[in-house]
């Protein structure tokens, strides 16, 4: 799922929360702020998490997690996988009905919509088809127009209330493939009348068979949802109403203030304003708390083959400060990777993030591994992210010695010594290509984003400090947020893209397995290549920068790691090939995750889905809001008891296997 850091401050309220049996609820409704407005409720053609933060109240999945991080069933009521896992049968629940904003009802959810849905994707391109082309059988093929007739795909309707999958290949995984939109249905006759319209961003854009239907939506103001009266789980929807106030982000307090005042639900405790700190430890010392960090990882990138130089938006806005030579050996620069790793070992992190989340906090959001922690465990309970850590130390043990760790919360790259080394490597590299220094590098900025802006001006003022700028001359290049949004996260194209170096994306697990991270950079369907200037190679002019930069090369060991499925540790080991090419040749280096920072919240914790991947975090779904600020003495009883019925719930669960 592709993220956006400005999401952070929507995110951190759901993340405070993963339904108690005996927990009461005390308030029907939930208030908060949202930073970025939804572009498209087309949840099957998008990817961001800013529109599928809202889809995944409104419409249901074949599966869900539950607050222990389960999956349990929810409009199928049950499922099978053959042996090896090639064919998935789903019972599809009975009586579910498809309503219209308005609460009309429209259909009965059946079989055929997941069929529906899965054609319109491919019929389109959508760009959720990373998810199917390579999963589902002869989706490629179709999508490639190698054949044409959709009854060969691997998705069927066995009666009203039956739904089968067949895949290309054994996918043990492929259940947690489900939470995420591009398994999500749709009514076919309605997606027919709506043409175009579909997926409008407004109420009568989708068809709703969720938790909630969207009551109200004006750009820049207000997002309301309603719980849907007609939801086939209604008992388990705590919250009523949903109110989300824009939020531009020149006023940072204005969160906590609005929380103190008991407008909204939950709100992070800044510590770079000593007078509000001191104010907010004052009244809630024993409420304030640190939100564990989560699944998703935000990464510094290069644009590996810029071609805009101004927004695409408005041409006269977002423009570089470069001169045509300063363009070309900026490219040269990128693409040569002595070059990338003196960058990335001058990057200090804690000290960008200081600006974000204050001195204390600094260290508490830093990211170090591509693929989350505790995603994926092999048989024996090892983490993914050590594979990684140990591929790392194989690979370059100068570099990555026995004593680096890739563990959260820590910084074990910032290297001013080994930064200038690899500089020193690089200059005369590029001089002998007729380079000249310093090499110019611009940083899209968002004036309106006041601690995005300490980063970049952070950012800056450390590499220039490191290297002179004799040798490196940072442009912090200055938009409105339209503009800025055009030039990064929203820009269609990776020629759209208009930065040389940035940090506004990130990416969020749609499953439980590593692929779901290493896929993304894949040369020809990664779905992260646009924030890095890339596009797919048929598609664009950028095979050159690809190549340059190994991704090829990295594919090859992606899919080799993806063919194997009966080996975890083998898999394992193939994909922590992979990423660590990502990491030792720096092509991205991660630096965040949401999450770390200090809060209060009135949200109960422990009662909002708990999930690794896909879209469920953002349910409201089981969330219940108390009437009072949550102490940590009552945090930690919420803990104990939740770990004790979810260690019950497993062993429930792994009884009956």
């Amino acid at each position: 799922m592709y993220k956006k850091i400005a999401l952070a401050l929507v995110a951190l309220v759901l993340l405070s929360a993963a339904t108690l049996g005996a927990a009461t609820p005390k308030s029907k409704d939930y208030v908060y702020v949202f930073s970025t407005d939804p572009r498209s409720f087309n949840y099957l053609n998008d990817q961001r998490a800013t529109n599928t933060q809202h889809i995944t109240n409104f419409v249901d999945a074949l599966l869900e997690h539950d607050r222990y991080g389960i999956l349990r069933p929810a409009l199928a009521e049950s499922w099978k996988t053959n042996d090896d896992f090639t064919v998935w049968t789903f019972n599809i629940r009975k009586g579910v009905k498809w309503v219209t904003a308005d609460l009309e009802p429209y259909a009965d959810v059946k079989a055929q919509d997941w069929v529906d849905a899965l054609k319109y994707m491919l019929d389109n391109k959508s760009t959720l088809t990373y998810l199917i082309d390579g999963f589902v059988k002869n989706a490629g093929a179709y999508l490639q127009g190698k054949i044409t007739d959709f009854s060969q795909v691997g998705v069927k309707a066995k009666g009203d209330y039956v739904l089968e999958y067949t895949l290309e290949k054994p996918t043990p995984y492929f259940d947690t493939m489900l939470t995420y939109n591009a398994y999500y249905p749709v009514n076919g006759e309605f997606l027919k009348t709506k043409g175009k319209d579909f997926g409008k961003v407004d109420k009568n854009g989708i068809l709703y068979n969720g938790a909630y239907i969207l009551s109200n939506y004006t750009s820049k103001s207000v997002i309301e949802y309603d719980a849907n009266p007609t939801y086939w789980d209604k008992g388990n929807v705590s919250i009523q109403h949903v109110k989300f106030v824009y939020f531009d982000g020149k006023d940072p307090d204005s969160l906590f203030n609005n929380f103190d005042a008991g407008v909204y639900v939950a709100a992070p405790v800044y510590t770079d304003n000593e007078a509000l700190f001191a104010r907010a430890q004052a009244k809630y010392k024993d409420y304030i708390f640190r939100a564990r960090q989560d699944s998703t990882t935000f990464v510094y990138a290069f644009n590996y083959d810029r071609n805009a130089f101004a927004s695409p938006a408005d041409p006269t806005k977002g423009k570089s400060p470069k001169s045509d030579k300063a363009k070309e050996d900026t490219k040269k620069a990128i693409l040569n990777r002595n070059f990338r790793k003196a960058i990335f070992f001058g990057i200090d992190r804690p000290t960008i993030l200081a600006q974000r989340n204050g001195d204390v906090n600094k260290l508490a959001a830093i990211r170090n591994s591509y693929t989350a922690p505790e995603l994926s465990f092999d048989k024996a309970g090892k983490d993914y992210v050590k594979y990684v850590e140990d591929a790392l130390k194989s690979r370059n043990p100068a570099d990555f010695p026995a004593s680096f760790k890739l563990d959260d919360a820590q910084d074990p790259y910032y290297n001013p010594t080994k930064a200038k080394a690899y500089m020193a490597k690089a200059k005369a590299e590029l001089t002998k290509q007729g380079v000249k220094f310093p090499i110019e590098l611009d940083v899209a900025a968002d004036v309106s984003y006041t601690k995005g802006m300490k980063m970049d001006q952070s950012l800056k003022a450390g590499l220039e400090a490191l290297f002179g700028t004799d040798t490196i001359k940072v442009n912090v290049v200055e938009m409105d947020s339209d503009n800025y949004d055009a030039s990064t996260y929203y820009a269609e194209t990776g020629a759209q893209s208009n930065y040389d170096i940035g940090n506004t994306t990130g990416w969020g697990p749609d499953y439980g397995d590593p692929y779901t991270f290493l896929q993304t950079l894949e040369p020809v369907v990664g779905a992260l290549l646009t924030p890095i200037g890339l596009d797919p190679v048929d598609e664009g002019s950028d095979k050159a920068a690809a190549t340059a930069i190994g991704l090829y090369e990295y594919a090859k060991k992606v899919e080799a790691g993806n063919a194997e499925y009966k080996d975890y540790s083998k898999r394992f080991k193939l994909f922590a090939d992979a990423e660590a090419q990502l990491l030792d040749d720096a092509i991205i280096l991660p630096y965040m995750s949401f999450g770390g920072a200090f809060q209060v919240s009135r949200v109960i914790p422990y009662t909002a889905p708990r999930a690794a991947y896909g879209a469920d975090e953002y349910k409201f779904k089981g969330v219940i809001v108390s009437d009072k600020v949550v102490s940590l003495a009552e945090r930690d009883k919420y803990r104990q008891e939740w770990e004790k019925q979810r260690q019950a719930e497993y062993k429930k669960l792994n009884a009956g296997k």
